[in-house]
């Protein structure tokens, strides 16, 4: 795997394919083998775990084999995504399944551009992996849909602060 003309680590680009990837995925995502209107995304065709398309035709079906392949390429895309907007430096292969999982949920541009990510890239790593579930000021960060907070939702950036922080001091 390749970004940005660089080769990266192995250990990285395993991550992305691992059981604790594709399982955490599926954990937080589901795995729906109907393409769906999700009404918290305003009606997006969204399919397998979590992959969207306007596109998809609502109530297409899907194989399992179909969605797993489906799932394996949102891990890559996104994880390829997510390490094309961060220092390797400061990832490990937890951190990146963390970071990946919030992607796939809050959409490339907004990780990339959120406070958490930017904390992360200026070696604020505990900061940053905070930020992912709190804001600075200890409410739920990007747990909120269609202007409802939602409580799957913060558990989920629980979820994903506490792959990010694994191995910090608490």
């Amino acid at each position: 795997m390749n970004i940005k003309g660089r080769a990266v680590p192995a250990v990285l680009a395993a991550a992305l394919t691992s059981p604790l990837a594709y399982t955490t995925l599926e954990r937080w995502e589901g795995n729906i083998l109907e393409v769906y209107a999700d009404h918290l995304a305003n009606g997006l065709p969204t399919y397998c775990a979590g992959r969207t398309d306007w596109n998809a035709k609502v109530g297409t079906k899907l194989t399992s084999d179909q969605c797993e392949e489906i799932n394996k390429g949102t891990l890559l895309e996104y994880g390829a995504a997510v390490l094309a907007c961060t220092d390797w430096s400061y990832l490990t292969p937890k951190r990146l399944i963390g970071m990946t999982i919030f992607a796939i949920n809050v959409g490339k541009a907004g990780a990339c551009g959120s406070q958490a990510f930017k904390a992360i890239n200026a070696g604020r790593i505990a900061q940053g992996c905070d930020l992912i579930a709190t804001r600075p000021d200890g409410k739920p960060n990007w747990s909120s849909a269609g202007g409802r907070y939602v409580q799957g939702l913060q558990n989920r950036r629980q979820a994903e602060r506490s792959l990010c922080r694994e191995g910090l001091p608490t």
